[in-house]
């Protein structure tokens, strides 16, 4: 019930507008006891009205859009209908119950409740005070002459500090302004925000610091700071819920100090004065929906490196059971809590030629991080042939090659990939889950290509930003155009942290 705070915030306010329609529409049925005639019911509100009348009663009004929301609402005699454009939802609320329709039908429920199908996170309703301009002129803490905390007030957004024993002797601070993020980190109901700032002593070196600031009476006071490297460059940044996310371009095992290369994505919650690593896998190949044999190698990127210096391994066949497992090291120097990558062949038995999945786990439990894992859907193929055949047949293969298993998307979804046989009208769907179970969207996708050869396609996918941040499975499917039977599918399960 992680939602429960947010959730009871949501419904309180939703109660507080229904007792004053209730109190409204009390007035008006006293007054004009023909009003509800000049109105009416439409569409998925007329629907879930015609299942339960006497529960939502008459209309008050038409259904309008409320653009500070994003819900369209209508009032009723007993409540009011809302219904949430970004996956559908349609409910009814009195003062003590909810009322929406499901998979199963009409269900009801307390208002302090909710089912998995319904689960979501409202979006960041928190009043915003602090703004750009006080994040340029606050104080900051950071390592400056030989401290860790060295207090260096900024004035629009640099400044340099020098000690009294050498006073000709300037070290340097400032922040990136464009890397600015908002949002409630601490759950209080104002924004707080994020920031990306620097330090020099005046040579080669320019570390680069992730900093989290807390609204104080309206004022932005430092809460924690993270180490994120020398030189390192931070492409974007995003921030919701306690969550900061950085798109960084990061050393990586090999590169020299004056030229990172290693794009990965690190993420961190806020904890009182810390900003927690969060171990974020990425499998860079083999792609989703791709043919791997035995001895295939795996590739990819983790944002922390693991302490034992190696991750787990395990290969799955169609029935979920285990026909592979083993360890990965990570590059050769790789510094800890410093990102890294992976290579390294792995080795699985399979019997038949079916659909499997390799998934890649950091089990170390430290510094308050969860196991941290990612999988990738694939092809396994048999070794040797046991079945007296002498080369395989040829297989159907959907493969995804955006997004990565495991990768962070800011803002729009981009798919990419291809398939070995066009399908028959060109057409692939796509479907987004989160790890609820609950549909957060679903499209189309055009496959460019000639009949009887393969194809591929490429789409951008708005994603509503109401879902994040959270982890969604994006599914790829070739569905029979006869009877919408599934023909071949594949997945991959993505971070979604919202608009930069």
């Amino acid at each position: 019930m992680i939602r429960r705070n947010g959730l009871s915030r949501r419904r309180r306010e939703f109660g507080v507008r229904l007792a004053v329609l209730l109190g409204l529409a009390a007035l008006l049925l006293a007054a004009q006891p023909l009003a509800a005639q000049d109105c009416s019911f439409q569409l998925g509100f007329k629907a879930l009205r015609d299942l339960i009348p006497d529960v939502v009663g008459e209309c008050l009004e038409n259904e309008h859009h409320d653009p500070e929301t994003g819900l369209t609402q209508q009032a009723t005699s007993n409540g009011l209908l809302t219904w949430r454009k970004a996956d559908n939802w349609t409910g009814f609320f009195d003062r003590r119950h909810t009322w929406v329709r499901g998979p199963a039908g009409v269900r009801q429920w307390p208002n302090d409740e909710y089912f998995p199908w319904e689960a979501w996170d409202p979006p960041d309703r928190s009043m915003r005070r602090i703004t750009l301009d006080q994040l340029l002129n606050a104080e900051y803490r950071l390592p400056l002459l030989g401290g860790e905390d060295t207090p260096i007030r900024l004035a629009d957004g640099e400044a340099s500090i020098a000690s009294e024993r050498e006073p000709s002797v300037r070290e340097y601070a400032g922040v990136i302004a464009e890397t600015a993020a908002f949002s409630d980190l601490n759950g209080d109901g104002y924004t707080d925000a994020a920031i990306v700032a620097f330090t020099s002593g005046g040579g080669s070196g320019t570390f680069i610091h992730l900093v989290a600031f807390l609204d104080r009476g309206g004022e932005p006071v430092q809460a924690a700071r993270a180490f994120l490297g020398d030189r390192v460059r931070v492409e974007r940044l995003a921030a919701a819920r306690g969550g900061i996310v950085a798109d960084t371009v990061s050393h990586g095992p090999g590169d020299g100090l004056c030229c990172p290369s290693l794009s990965v994505t690190r993420r961190y919650l806020l904890r009182g004065d810390r900003l927690i690593p969060q171990q974020a896998l990425v499998i860079g190949a083999p792609l989703p929906g791709e043919s791997v044999a035995s001895g295939i190698q795996v590739r990819g990127t983790a944002s922390t490196t693991p302490g034992s210096g190696s991750l787990t391994y395990l290969v799955y066949d169609a029935r979920g059971g285990v026909i592979g497992t083993g360890t990965i090291p990570v590059a050769e120097g790789s510094e800890s809590d410093y990102p890294t990558t992976f290579a390294a062949p792995i080795e699985f038995f399979a019997a038949r030629d079916e659909p499997g999945r390799i998934e890649i786990i950091d089990p170390a439990v430290a510094r308050g991080m969860e196991p941290a894992r990612t999988s990738v859907g694939v092809i396994l193929q048999a070794a040797p042939l046991t079945d007296g055949r002498e080369r395989r047949e040829p297989v159907s293969e959907l493969v995804l090659e955006l997004p990565a298993s495991g990768s962070t998307v800011f803002g729009s979804l981009e798919l990419r990939g291809r398939i070995s046989s066009l399908p028959f009208e060109k057409n692939l769907s796509y479907r987004l889950y989160d790890r609820a179970g609950a549909n957060v969207g679903e499209g189309y996708i055009t496959v460019q290509g000639e009949f009887g050869g393969p194809g591929t396609f490429a789409k951008s996918v708005e994603l509503p930003e109401i879902i994040a941040p959270r982890f969604i499975r994006v599914e790829i499917r070739e569905e029979s155009p006869v009877d919408g039977a599934l023909i071949v599918s594949t997945s991959a399960e993505f971070y979604f942290a919202g608009s930069a």
